[in-house]
């Protein structure tokens, strides 16, 4: 897969196109590729229509839900409905394997250890990147991460998990670090399989009887941003990527100036978060229009990395000082997006890649 790959003529928007990846990629390349997380329940009649839909207007990586989205009488029949669409998975693949290019990162969101074990003992899942673990705390995780494990060893394969912050001993400030540290340890133990954090906003706001209105962005929630700063400062400082929370109000019409989702994925860039989950298919082109790097950011970073001193340099623009050695977790991050992502030339903004994508989807 390659990003905003369908544009044609793209040179005058990127200084540096996107390279590509896939399923068998690097860890390192997955975590920075996930983008706008698009989450769809596992009730869908057409699963395999819906996911290669999604997939050509931009989703690139695509969450089938049995959590929260799917009532509780309807949990067989989506695991049921998830089956089935792996199973035609494979058989496609068997049929051409060049259908794989076809297809996103595909993650399942279980609902329950006992229902990772049924899944896994159910099907191989085919083109599956992964699962996403709900009410991840420091229990559960083991338990999740220790089936995974094993599977992974016994299978000779490599499925991902990716946890959800979101229990109440998080979110409570008199256990919070506790317990996010209990957790760091379980993921430590098992970080070859960990694709990314993902944060609960929702369920942290709800703890609260909170939910912000459309005009306000998650940090505006004052419980909630100072969870997201806890978590970035126990994980963050190992490199581990986190993503931002879900902005759950959108429109059947993709909108350039959605001021309030704009600034907030600003908001989780500015603060060391890379990509979003997503809730429509017009938020995905908005988000991952945010998660290109300028070219004044990659300029810096390369020449950080490539430094042969380890004090002071300036900017090629002029700007601004870049030091080395504090810069340099920095610059590499940079270096790994703008990989995955592209580059904007001087001027360009997700303004004029958006208008360019809406063009080519309506024709």
């Amino acid at each position: 897969m390659i990003y905003f790959n369908d544009i044609n003529n793209s040179k005058d928007i990127f200084f540096k196109s996107p390279s590509s990846y896939g399923l068998f990629s690097s860890r390192e390349e997955l975590s920075y590729a996930l983008g706008a997380c698009l989450y769809m329940p596992g009730t869908r009649e057409n699963l395999l229509k819906d996911i290669l839909f999604n997939k050509s207007m931009g989703a690139h990586t695509i969450t089938l839900c049995i959590e929260d989205s799917v009532s509780s009488d309807q949990v067989e029949g989506a695991e049921n409905n998830i089956i089935g669409l792996f199973k035609k998975i494979a058989l496609l693949l068997r049929e051409d394997e060049s259908f794989m290019d076809n297809l996103p990162l595909l993650f399942i969101r279980v609902r329950s250890v006992k229902q990772l074990k049924k899944l896994l003992n159910e099907s191989f899942f085919v083109g599956l990147c992964g699962f996403i673990f709900p009410k991840f705390d420091a229990t559960v995780g083991v338990t999740y991460f220790s089936i995974l494990s094993k599977y992974n060893k016994s299978n000779k394969r490599t499925l991902y998990g990716m946890p959800i912050l979101e229990t109440p001993g998080i979110i409570h400030s008199e256990t919070r670090i506790e317990e996010l540290i209990k957790i760091k340890h379980v993921i430590d133990n098992y970080s070859e399989y960990v694709l990314n954090i993902r944060i609960g906003g929702t369920d942290f706001s709800g703890l609260y009887s909170l939910r912000r209105g459309r005009d306000f962005t998650v940090y505006d929630l004052a419980v909630v941003r100072d969870c997201i700063c806890d978590i970035i400062n126990v994980f963050k400082r190992d490199n581990y990527v986190i993503s931002g929370v879900v902005y759950e109000y959108y429109s059947n019409v993709i909108n350039f100036n959605n001021n309030v989702l704009i600034k907030e994925t600003l908001l989780d860039r500015t603060n060391g978060l890379t990509g979003k989950t997503v809730i429509h298919p017009t938020q995905v082109n908005l988000v991952n229009s945010l998660m290109v790097v300028s070219k004044e950011n990659y300029i810096d970073a390369v020449n950080i990395v490539n430094s042969s001193l380890d004090g002071v340099i300036k900017s090629d623009y002029s700007n601004k000082m870049n030091e080395i050695k504090p810069h340099e977790k920095w610059a590499k991050e940079i270096l790994l997006k703008a990989k995955i992502m592209g580059v904007y030339e001087d001027g360009k903004s997700h303004t004029e890649l958006l208008q360019r994508l809406n063009s080519l989807q309506h024709r």
